[in-house]
This record gives C-alpha cells, sequence and structure tokens, in this order.
C-alpha cells in the first residue's frame, strides 16, 4: 500500500519494478544528486520516473530486505510474464516477490487486491457515512494525484509523473469528492510532502 501511495503507479507497474529501477540523476543546475524510480510504461509507451523521497526509500528498503536471499544477500531473479505482451521477461530482481512453499514467485495484481481487503477488513476502516472502507489499488493512484497537485504541483507535471496521454484524465483524478468517498478531509489531506520536491520536478520534467 505504501508503495502505490508514494509513486502513484499502475498496480501492473507497480509488479514489473525491480531493483535496477533505482538510479541516480545530477540535477544540472545545482548539482544535488537526487534518487530516482524508473517506472516501465504500461498503458503509454513512454518511460517515466518518480522522485523518491525519504519515505518512499523507507518503503524501498523495507521490500529489499524482506525480498533478500538470506543465505546470498542478493534478491532472486525471476522471469516474470507480461500479460500485456505475452511475452516472458528476463530474468530480473522483482521487488514485489514471495516465496510460495519454497518456491519463489511474482505477486500478482490478485494477491495483492485480496491482500489489501483482509488488511481494510481486519482494521475495521469506515468512510465518511460510517460504512466499510473498500479500498481498491488504483485508489492510491487518484491519491497520489490529488495529494500532489493540491500541494502545488502544476497539472501539467502531474500528468507527466502519472503518465497520462491527456491532461483531462490527470485532472479528473484531482477530485474532492474521491477524498471524500474514503473518509479524508480535503482541507487536510495534503500530506506536506512535495514542499521539497516541487523544484526537482520542475528541472526533471523541462
Amino acid at each position: 500500500m505504501e508503495f502505490l501511495r508514494h509513486t502513484g503507479a499502475r498496480i501492473e507497474e507497480m509488479l514489473e519494478i525491480s531493483h535496477h529501477a533505482m538510479i541516480q540523476y545530477r540535477l544540472p543546475t545545482t548539482g544535488e544528486i537526487v534518487p530516482l524510480l524508473q517506472i516501465a510504461p504500461s498503458k503509454t509507451d513512454q518511460e517515466r520516473v518518480v522522485l523518491v523521497s525519504p519515505e518512499l526509500a523507507d518503503v524501498l528498503a523495507t521490500i529489499i530486505r524482506r525480498v533478500r536471499d538470506p543465505r546470498t544477500g542478493a534478491i532472486p531473479l525471476l522471469s516474470a510474464y507480461d500479460y500485456e505482451e505475452r511475452v516472458w521477461n528476463p530474468p530480473s530482481p522483482l521487488l514485489f516477490q514471495w516465496d510460495r512453499g519454497g518456491e519463489r514467485s511474482r505477486m500478482s495484481g490478485e494477491f495483492i487486491r485480496s491482500a489489501l481487503g483482509e488488511v481494510l477488513a481486519f482494521i475495521g476502516l469506515t468512510d465518511s457515512t460510517g460504512q466499510p472502507l473498500v479500498f481498491a489499488p488504483h485508489d492510491f493512484r487518484r491519491l497520489f494525484i490529488t495529494d500532489a497537485i493540491r500541494s502545488g504541483l502544476p497539472p501539467h507535471i502531474a500528468q507527466v509523473i502519472a503518465g497520462h496521454a491527456n491532461i483531462n484524465t490527470t485532472m479528473g483524478y484531482n477530485d474532492p469528492r474521491e477524498l471524500h468517498q474514503m473518509g479524508e478531509n480535503p482541507q487536510v489531506a495534503s500530506s506536506g510532502r512535495w514542499a521539497g520536491e516541487l523544484q526537482r520536478y520542475y528541472e526533471l520534467t523541462a
């Protein structure tokens, strides 16, 4: 959940993230080296990058620690099937993998959705009307985009980060009704994480 919340990635993009997706980039104006996460294209043919915030860095470090082989310290290589392209991808150190009875396997979208439902049922979260909260992986993408725009990120940059072909799609995600239905207060929904990232995104998308 935290990975989806801090990247705005689609679930199919999330499941293809490997250890190789983490790179560094030196900003030309300041010389600052910033960590980035490469997200392979899904609905569009354009690869994009997301700045790795301190919160996302903690999430990635936790994931890597959990999937490393305790004997070698390496992340096991997996060859996963791409249902969109209908091909097997070359073996890579995928981050979202698990041990199924001694056999390593990439997590599936159904597994993530089921796990999310179990967590929500266990916590007992409710929406603004008191009804049980129903959350899909894509809802985290909506929250990510809404948070970005409400924190001052220009919509055209949010469009690039989200990988939308049409800016109207991006603006459709920036809907206060989404937050209300999820039990959030639109006035305090912004996480504040974007305060130190706006200028970096200006440079990355220039």
